[in-house]
């Protein structure tokens, strides 16, 4: 798994370079996000284009860091999502807990209102 990061101003996009966000590339997903969290960089917008399955070890990885990115005041929101993750996104109700957006320019304009609000 790659993760690959560029700044909006204040906003990380962060890219998930895996077909699959599962317990195989949980750990090395966590591993490769920590540096935000010492950059102090708790606005994050991730691009789900290449993900096309997610597990409940992945969903649980996004989770715990909406958790640890909300402790900072921080936010996050996902784009790009794929037919078949929104249908697992619908499944395990994260519609309630993720802001989801269809581009890379609504998440980082949803993100910003937020932070404004």
């Amino acid at each position: 798994m790659e993760l690959s990061f560029k700044q909006i101003d204040e906003i990380t996009v962060v890219k998930i370079e895996s077909s699959e966000l599962n317990h195989v590339v949980s750990h090395d997903f966590q591993r490769q996000i920590n540096p935000i969290f010492e950059e102090k960089q708790f606005n994050i917008a991730l691009d789900m284009d290449s993900v096309d399955f997610m597990d409940s070890m992945g969903i649980g990885t996004l989770i715990t860091l909406r958790n640890k990115l909300m402790k900072e005041k921080g936010n996050i929101a996902m784009f790009n999502i794929s037919d078949r993750v929104k249908k697992i996104i619908d499944i395990a109700a994260l519609h309630k807990v993720f802001e989801l957006y269809e581009t890379e320019e609504d998440a980082v304009n949803g993100l910003k209102e937020k932070m404004l609000a």
